[in-house]
């Protein structure tokens, strides 16, 4: 078929086609009166007209002269319309006789999507003028090929002992390219999701009360949640043909929800420089850019780039909306009443930012953090009834503080899961690419330096303004295979350990706690000063904070000198002359001739090996098991009116349930995980080639086992198995809120 010319109608090739061959026109002029009704949304004309067209012959002159690209453009204005019943008849007509059905209506779908991805404003989509009809219109067309999606026949999956030969092409083609058709609408969605969030967060920072873009976007979310999510299966539906297509409907949303999508832009380096650079994932996407490469030698041509679950990234994008409207002092639920937490934050919004409050960049969060501790200081002070309270409340409003920080940075950043350059740019002042939900892609040491930056400044504000009241700071970057985390430690509040995005507060009283249980023996000799003893330990603490029932191999160094003043020039000085040309490992780690080859890439090996098990254990666990076993309980334990006897009865079955769970994630990471450890453990210790002089290795027993979500189900039960002890009617355990799901480790 010919190609299409461009011009400022989308059929101007059927207007030249009519030109140049009157008088045998009356098939090209019914196809030219069907674009002109879709252009003039005409939808009784265009129903009619489409049916007059699919009773011609496509496989013949002179609609067969007609370019593919040319019904591709008029199929997908269609779609995006939602007229899906003359979308469908559209889309099945045959305008060739070459290949199976299967291939020609695959071929269809790839022409529609290629005009999605290359001219998306040709069809209204991202013309950045009326966002939230254009998410009509991407909605429009991703269920338009969920509808596909839904009947389309599945290849067979492989039978036990068949010969390991896949299905056909011909099999594959149309729901692989489904499939590719979902992706690509929901992305779209994604990009337009994107841009009514910042028009909704720059009203949110001119007025913190101002959440009318917030709110539509959760309205926005609705629809494509019922879309994607699997329907109810009434409990008095009735086997048979209605049944079975509910069932395979929820299937196949079951599919889509689990396949794993792009979510970063990124360029392979070509060439003997090889240099591959993230991107920003919206458009324009060279806004935005940084260096990568993968921490394995061997993988050097195109190191993998994971995708998301697309059920992970609808999850994600709701926490995001309620992330931002509990930082601006409202509920996730529009019809909820304010919290008193809710209006604590208004309040210090309204009185400390004039009602005005950006978190974008560095100095803006360090800015609000300290407003924030000092509210909460005053009311924590306030609320102290003994002179123990009043003397706990700055560490107490320095933990939440850092929590709040923590909260921040797991919502606007997103790990890279490979290495960034560890050159230039500076990391405090560059501006990172985004992933597809709208997070900067940061790595362990751009974690760390951000971290560093925002909370010793913050420290340093909070003792030039409530007389030292943290004490002295003594904070140093913490070196690990493959990784770099943060220990602060300060005089009154305890320590801090920093990994990633996340950041924990221990303070004296429990340092005192953790440091006895180290301390008891038998272990290695420890130095005999107690100012070193002290930082062995906190180095111990932090490394389990990484990783725990690991040796490993551990140096950390002082970030700044006595005082030095925190800058963005000074924490990046430090890191670049510090950190980046540091080492652990001896060079045999670097020589593949060696033994000792790729020996640090092991931790990382065994921390994909933890994610895998992180991903089907814990998340069943905590997502599955714990929520079932509640639902089970819950309308009990909240009851007011059962017998004290009868509650304790039903308590002790709820925590019997709980702990058999307990037992059962417990004993699959004894299995999985703690042997690999213990391997790897004694491997580092029986090769004395392996550490440069001077690098120590953690003895990891010393220290408690670390699985957060085990240890909140245990706290939960600590709490509840105390004799005569009931729970509230509005108690909800962290298993059961909305807002702790876990989700999928990429």
């Amino acid at each position: 078929m010919a190609n299409g010319s461009s011009a400022s109608i989308f059929y101007r090739e059927v207007v030249d086609a009519i030109a140049r061959n009157p008088p045998n026109v009356g098939d090209l002029d019914v196809l030219k009166k069907l674009c002109e009704a879709v252009e003039a949304g005409d939808k009784p004309a265009v129903a009619w007209l489409t049916r007059q067209l699919v009773k011609l012959s496509g496989a013949e002159d002179p609609l067969h002269a007609i370019s593919y690209e040319l019904f591709h453009a008029l199929m997908a204005r269609i779609l995006l319309r939602g007229w899906f019943e003359e979308f469908d008849l559209l889309i099945n007509w045959p305008q060739t006789r070459f290949g199976s059905r299967n291939k020609r209506v695959a071929n269809n779908w790839d022409g529609i999507i290629t005009i999605v991805k290359d001219q998306p404003q040709s069809l209204e989509l991202l013309t950045g003028s009326n966002q939230e009809q254009e998410w009509q219109r991407a909605l429009n067309g991703l269920d338009g090929a969920m509808r596909h999606f839904a009947k389309v026949d599945l290849p067979a999956a492989a039978k036990m002992g068949a010969r390991p030969e896949g299905p056909s092409f011909d099999e594959r083609v149309l729901p692989e390219q489904l499939l590719e058709t979902i992706e690509q609408f929901y992305r779209v969605m994604q990009m337009l999701f994107q841009q009514l969030l910042e028009l909704a967060l720059a009203k949110l920072e001119r007025d913190n009360n101002d959440v009318a873009g917030l709110r539509k976007l959760q309205d926005l979310q609705l629809p494509l949640w019922k879309l994607l999510t699997t329907k109810d299966i009434p409990k008095d539906f009735k086997a048979g043909k209605a049944l079975d297509e509910l069932k395979m409907q929820n299937d196949r949303r079951t599919i889509i929800l689990n396949k794993k999508i792009r979510v970063t832009e990124f360029r392979y380096g070509r060439g003997r420089a090889k240099l591959h650079r993230f991107l920003d994932a919206f458009p324009p996407f060279n806004a935005r850019s940084v260096i990568f490469n993968s921490l394995d030698r061997d993988d050097t041509d195109q190191p993998d780039v994971r995708g998301e679950r697309i059920g992970s990234i609808q999850v994600s994008r709701d926490r995001q909306l309620a992330y931002f409207l509990v930082a601006y002092g409202h509920t996730w639920d529009a019809k909820e009443r304010p919290s008193p937490a809710n209006l604590f934050r208004r309040s210090l919004i309204k009185a400390r930012h004039g009602g005005r409050l950006r978190l974008v960049e560095n100095d803006e969060l360090i800015a609000f953090l300290y407003s924030f501790f000092a509210e909460t200081l005053a009311e924590f002070t306030r609320q102290a009834t003994t002179a123990a309270d009043k003397s706990k409340a700055g560490v107490n409003a320095w933990r939440e503080t850092v929590e709040t920080a923590s909260v921040y940075f797991g919502q606007m950043t997103t790990h890279s899961r490979l290495n960034l350059t560890e050159g230039p740019p500076n990391y405090l002042t560059h501006m990172f690419p985004r992933n597809l939900i709208g997070r900067l892609l940061h790595d362990c040491g751009v974690h760390a330096v951000r971290s560093a930056y925002v909370l010793l400044s913050l420290l340093n504000r909070i003792n030039g303004s409530h007389a030292e009241l943290a004490g002295g700071i003594n904070a140093r970057w913490v070196r690990l295979p493959l990784h770099v985390g943060m220990l602060i430690q300060t005089g009154n509040f305890g320590v801090v350990v920093q990994h990633n995005d996340y950041s924990s507060v221990t303070d004296n009283d429990g340092l005192k706690t953790t440091m006895t249980a180290w301390e008891q023996p038998p272990h290695e000799a420890d130095p005999p000063d107690a100012s070193d003893a002290m930082l062995k330990f906190q180095e111990d603490l932090t490394a389990n904070g990484f990783s725990s029932d690991l040796d490993m191999p551990i140096s950390s160094v002082a970030i700044l000198a006595v005082g030095e003043p925190v800058t963005t020039h000074t924490i990046w000085n430090s890191y670049e002359k510090k950190v980046v040309p540091s080492q652990l490992f001896t060079r045999l780690v670097g020589a593949s001739n060696a033994p000792q080859y790729q020996f640090d890439v092991r931790y990382l090996r065994l921390s994909e090996l933890e994610r895998e098990w992180y991903n089907e254990h814990v998340l069943r666990f905590w997502n599955n098991e714990c929520l079932a076993i509640w639902e089970n309980w819950a309308r009990v334990l909240t009851s007011t009116k059962i017998s004290d006897a009868e509650y304790e009865k039903q308590k002790q079955a709820y925590m019997k349930a709980l702990n058999t769970a307990l037992d059962r994630v417990e004993d699959s990471y004894e299995k999985q995980i703690l042997p690999k450890k213990e391997e790897l453990s004694k491997a580092l210790r029986d090769d004395n080639k392996l550490l440069l002089p001077g690098v120590r290795i953690v003895t990891a027993a010393r220290l408690a086992t670390v699985l957060p979500a085990v240890e909140k189900v245990v706290d939960h039960l600590n709490e509840i198995s105390q004799p005569n002890f009931r729970l509230k009617p509005n108690f909800v355990p962290p298993f059961a809120r909305r807002e702790e799901v876990l989700l999928e480790v990429p």
